[in-house]
This record gives C-alpha cells, structure tokens and sequence, in this order.
C-alpha cells in the first residue's frame, strides 16, 4: 500500500474549546434587547404617521370627495336663501375638511332655531336640516313699542316662552294670538317670556284646542291686566276671564257653560269663570227669565268647583267631622 499517512496535530486551548459551544437559550446578548426595542419604538411611531398619511391621500387629497351638492330643508319661516347665508360653505370645497359643529353652533345662535342636524353623504353630498321654533302667540306691549306683526320691534312665543323675530309674515302667522302686557322689561331674541301671567298665558293657549267644537272660539287676544286674573278675547267677540292659577278650572266651567248657551236664545257677551260660584254671564240681549231659571240650575251642578285643603278642613268641621 503506497497511501501515505499524516498527522494533524492541533493545539486545543482551554478558552477555544468552550467557545465551540452551542449557545443557551437564555443567554441573549444586552445588544439584541436593545435592538428589538428599537424596532418595536420605531413600528409604534411608523404606523400612526403612515395611517394618517393614508387618511390624508384617501379623504382630504382625493377629488372624489368634493362638495358638489348642498341639501337644505326647514320645518319653518327660513327659506333656502336663508340656510344658504347662514351656513356660508360653498360647492367646491372638500367635503372632509368641513367644520360640521361650527355649522351647527350658526344656526343654534339664532332664537328661532331649535335644533340643527349637519350630516355629511359620501361621496359628495352635505344635508342641512333644520328645526324651528314654533309660535303659538305675538307679544305685544304698548308702553315698549312691541306691536304685533311688527317685523322689527315685536317678537313671536313658542310654547316654551322663547322669544324670536317673526322672519316673514303669512296668514299663518298673522291668525295667531296675542299676548298683551303692560308691565315687562325690554326683551330681546332668545329671552324667556317672564311677564307676570305669563305661564297662565301660554296654557290658556295649549288648552284652547278643547274648546274647537264651539264655533269661532279661536283666542284673538289675552290681557294680562291684574295680578290674580287674564282677560281672553275670543273670535266670536266673547270675552272671558280667568283666575291666573286656576285656567284648567275656567276651561271645564267655561265648556259647561258653552254648551248649554244656545238654549238661552241670547249669544254670550262676556263669563266670569274666576269665581268659583255665582259666575257672572252677561248675554247681547236679555234672555227670558223663565229659560234661564230652567237652565241655570243644571249648569250649576255641573261646574267644577274644586275645594282646596282650607275649605275641605272646614267642611269637615262643621260636619263633625
């Protein structure tokens, strides 16, 4: 066999040998720590710059999303034109890039505006709606110069007793009651109506309704003359008084009364319903005595005359009670 044979000899340190060593699992270098710190910080900062650049690009740079179309829509006196000058945006802007809250603060400034709902529709489309105050009654104080249907010196009532400039007139607006007064401090848009009677005032107008099945009983004005009662002027040309705190007792005793009045052959001129009894009726022409005795009495039993605490006490006293 000519094969021939070598022999490698190598040195083998102590420190060489350990370095051949395969490395521990949990023997992970300080350096490597550091490092995917850093990558993890570096993914934290990327990720949010990256999605608002692409928010960027996709809504406020894209011309996809131009304003091209304005929608309006009020339940009252505003017109297009209005809404449109109120809301001062114009068709060509970005449609992302509108302030909607400002918008809605605008038109919740004004007295007359209740609510405002700004929406946007994608792609290009902005919808304004928007609700306004309804008015139940005009103000009216002569020593302030307020005058009904005055477009610049007098102010509408919502049923609410908000205060708000009559925009426009219409037959609408122009049917509506009075409130007159001669004692309040000069208002202006937006107050609440504070005169004293006021809140006897606006429910002598809700309740209103429930007389509808007489005819022409439709409230023309209320005069709030005294501290303990209204005078209320009805379209028939019937006037009626009221005991400030006690409208909901009037209305009852003033339907009994109406629906019994056509029997006395005589139209009704003027009722008292602030007493509670011996209510006094005054007619055009004098009705004849032997009707109105016949009549009287059943109208009597049938008004409501609620007794308070006081009267109930002393009721019961002399009862024995």
């Amino acid at each position: 066999d000519e094969t021939d044979w070598f022999l490698l000899e190598a040195a083998v340190t102590k420190g060489s040998a350990s370095s051949l060593r395969p490395a521990k699992p949990g023997n992970v270098s300080w350096k490597a720590w550091i490092i995917r710190v850093l990558a993890i910080g570096c993914l934290c900062v990327s990720v949010p710059l990256i999605a608002r650049w692409a928010h960027s690009e996709i809504f406020y740079q894209n011309d996809e999303f131009v304003l091209n179309s304005l929608e309006y829509h009020s339940d009252g006196m505003l017109t297009e034109k209005n809404l449109a000058k109120i809301a001062n945006v114009a068709v060509g802007a970005n449609l992302m890039k509108i302030d909607l809250k400002a918008i809605r603060n605008r038109f919740e400034k004004l007295a007359v505006v209740k609510e405002a709902v700004i929406t946007r529709e994608m792609p290009d489309k902005l919808r304004i709606a928007v609700k306004e105050r309804t008015p139940v009654a005009w103000l009216s104080c002569p020593p302030l110069g307020l005058r009904p249907g005055d477009l610049e010196r007098s102010y509408l009532i919502d049923a609410e007793g908000i205060l708000f400039r009559c925009l426009d007139r219409n037959d609408l607006v122009d049917s509506l009651p009075i409130i007159e007064t001669f004692r309040m401090d000069e208002p202006k848009e937006g107050d609440t109506f504070s005169a004293d009677g006021a809140k006897s005032a606006l429910r002598l107008i809700a309740l209103g309704e429930s007389l509808q099945e007489h005819e022409n009983m439709n409230i023309h004005s209320i005069r709030l003359r005294t501290e303990w009662s209204i005078e209320c002027h009805y379209r028939s040309g019937l006037q009626v008084t009221f005991a400030r705190h006690e409208v909901e007792r009037g209305i009852e005793n003033l339907k009994t009364i109406l629906s019994r009045s056509n029997k006395f052959g005589a139209p009704l001129v003027s009722v008292n319903v602030a007493a509670r009894e011996n209510i006094a009726v005054t007619f055009s022409q004098e009705p004849d005595p032997t009707t109105m005795r016949a009549i009287a009495n059943p109208i009597r039993n049938q008004l409501a005359v609620p007794l308070d605490s006081k009267e109930k006490h002393l009721q019961s006293i002399l009862k024995g009670g």
